[in-house]
């Protein structure tokens, strides 16, 4: 009797195939809403930071280009250099050229103006002194296998000196993109005169700046996401 009674106690005191099974689903379960909660954590942090740096890049875009309008001045364009853009009026003398100019394109707008002096936004260096004719205008990459998506594009700044002759201005031209994720980029711009919102800014407001120029780019970020970002700038001459 002694003997049975210890094995009984032996039995008793380990796990049973039932408990153990029980146990080990328990834990799997728990193991697997860990995993998808430690998931669902790192997309949301991976969606997070690619909306923060698209945001940071926006930011950036809309900074400098805001800066340099703000400082756009009433004088006439000079005809373009060998950049892909048609002749700013060029056949009719710098006289009769218009103020700011905008351009249809594939990717969207151009716009050239002429800026003031320390109009020019570049926080490393490289820029003229003195007035300056800047153009932005969006470009397909020098190589397509550059980017996958076809519908990317480059947004080119380009700055000459504002001077004569133009052969001269247009060797010291200073060229570079300024995002390589567009695409799309649009401007429009309110007539305080009309008291209306224009998509172009036709010929004959071209002696005159208008009041105001909303910029709009559609940039993709580096998940691939498409994000529309928009600024408007106030100019100190409407």
């Amino acid at each position: 009797m002694h003997d049975k009674g210890a094995c009984k106690t032996k039995r008793q005191s380990g796990f049973t195939l039932l408990e153990l099974i029980l146990a080990i689903s328990i834990l799997s379960i728990m193991l697997t809403l860990s995993y998808q909660v430690l998931i669902g954590i790192l997309k949301s942090k991976q969606v997070l930071d690619d909306k923060r740096e698209g945001m940071y890049i926006a930011n950036s875009l809309l900074t400098r280009i805001s800066k340099e309008l703000q400082l756009a001045a009433k004088r006439p364009l000079l005809p373009a250099c060998d950049t892909g853009t048609s002749a700013q009026n060029g056949s009719q003398g710098q006289n009769r050229a218009p103020y700011i100019i905008t351009q249809t394109m594939e990717g969207g707008m151009s716009l050239s103006f002429i800026a003031q002096e320390a109009g020019q936004y570049i926080p490393d260096g490289g820029t003229h002194s003195g007035l300056v004719q800047i153009t932005y205008r969006p470009a397909k990459p020098p190589s397509e296998d550059e980017v996958a998506d076809k519908d990317i594009f480059y947004l080119i700044r380009e700055e000459i000196p504002y001077t004569k002759p133009l052969e001269t201005a247009c060797k010291n031209a200073l060229r570079f993109p300024i995002a390589n994720n567009l695409t799309q980029v649009s401007f429009k711009f309110y007539d305080a005169k009309n008291k209306a919102w224009m998509d172009t800014w036709s010929a004959e407001n071209s002696r005159r700046l208008p009041s105001i120029i909303q910029f709009t780019a559609v940039l993709q970020t580096p998940l691939g996401k498409r994000e529309t970002y928009t600024s408007a700038i106030k100019l100190h001459e409407g």
